[in-house]
């Protein structure tokens, strides 16, 4: 199995080069001059600075088209950079750094401040509580999308897929997992796209307009590893005991495959670990279909009820 596994690595390295323009690096949107009130932006395991696109029109519904995002970025979590070069100790403490230093400049320069985390990036947010200046936290309100429970059991998929295409990178486990429709009886999180519709609207997304995914066959793939997963998480959970105690509004996508069909109540008990008194919006979908535009503006019109 070593010659295919050789051929998932070379289509997922190239794929990092012609789908680079679908979830980019770009890391500032908007005019800082016209706005006193700042958007920043922490990405999810794997995800990067462009996924906030995503977001702009559901942002600029209830904050005008003049707004200023700034996103974390390093350059050690392009999107040129392979997955299982991302996650050791050295980049993730640059992480948390950044994020503090980013939030110290923005206090500098607004009057309030809004963090969107997606995903598992709100335990690299967490990560940094401690480092934040108090008086970043006076002006903040955070909105964690789609998110990201503290531990991911290993599933067969794994133990299938690792014995066709795996490998070992760093002592972690790498291996790829297909996308397709038909697979969400098996995976909920396996979708290609997504036909939306909202009232008069209709539109059909696709998961690359979000993710990084390559070609193999007739079939778009993805690595991903349990153990990196849960030790990037652990290591982060272990930085700071403080609670978060600035505005929080959760969205939870009930449908996510990453919580095993656990219940609301298992899944509020994770967040009130780390946000004592959260606003939790649940919406019955999967984790990457969560971050549609109606579920978005829904967390943000929350967030200004606050």
């Amino acid at each position: 199995m070593a010659a295919l596994t050789e051929c998932f690595k070379n289509r997922y390295l190239a794929s990092l080069n012609y789908y680079k323009s679908f979830y980019d690096d770009l890391s500032e949107y908007g005019n800082p001059a016209n706005t006193d009130h700042a958007f920043y932006f922490i990405p999810g395991y794997n995800g990067v600075p462009g996924q906030i696109r995503f977001a702009l029109p559901s942002i600029a519904r209830y904050y005008g088209s003049d707004i200023y995002i700034r996103c974390l970025h390093l350059e050690a979590f392009s999107a040129k950079t392979p997955v299982w070069e991302k996650f050791t100790k050295e980049n993730i403490e640059q992480k948390h750094k950044a994020i503090a230093q980013d939030l110290s400049e923005l206090d500098e320069h607004f009057r309030t401040i809004t963090i969107i985390v997606n995903s598992s990036g709100f335990y690299d947010f967490k990560a940094s509580y401690d480092q934040i200046p108090e008086t970043v936290k006076a002006k903040s309100q955070l909105a964690w999308i789609a998110c990201a429970p503290d531990w991911m059991e290993q599933s067969a998929w794994e133990n299938f897929f690792y014995k066709i295409n795996g490998f070992k990178h760093n002592n972690y486990p790498w291996f790829a997992y297909p996308n397709h429709n038909a697979l969400m009886v098996i995976n909920k999180e396996c979708s290609a796209t997504k036909r939306w519709h909202h009232g008069p609207q209709k539109k059909t997304f696709f998961k690359t307009d979000l993710e990084s995914r390559f070609h193999f066959g007739k079939l778009l793939w993805d690595y991903f590893s349990f153990p990196s997963y849960n030790w990037m998480i652990q290591h982060n959970v272990n930085k700071s005991s403080s609670p978060i105690e600035i505005p929080t509004v959760v969205l939870v996508a009930e449908k996510d495959g990453y919580w095993w069909g656990n219940s609301r109540e298992v899944i509020a008990g994770v967040i009130q670990k780390y946000i004592p008194r959260p606003k939790i919006l649940y919406k019955p979908t999967t984790h990457l279909w969560v971050t549609v535009p109606e579920h978005l503006s829904a967390t943000l019109e929350c967030l200004q009820r606050n």
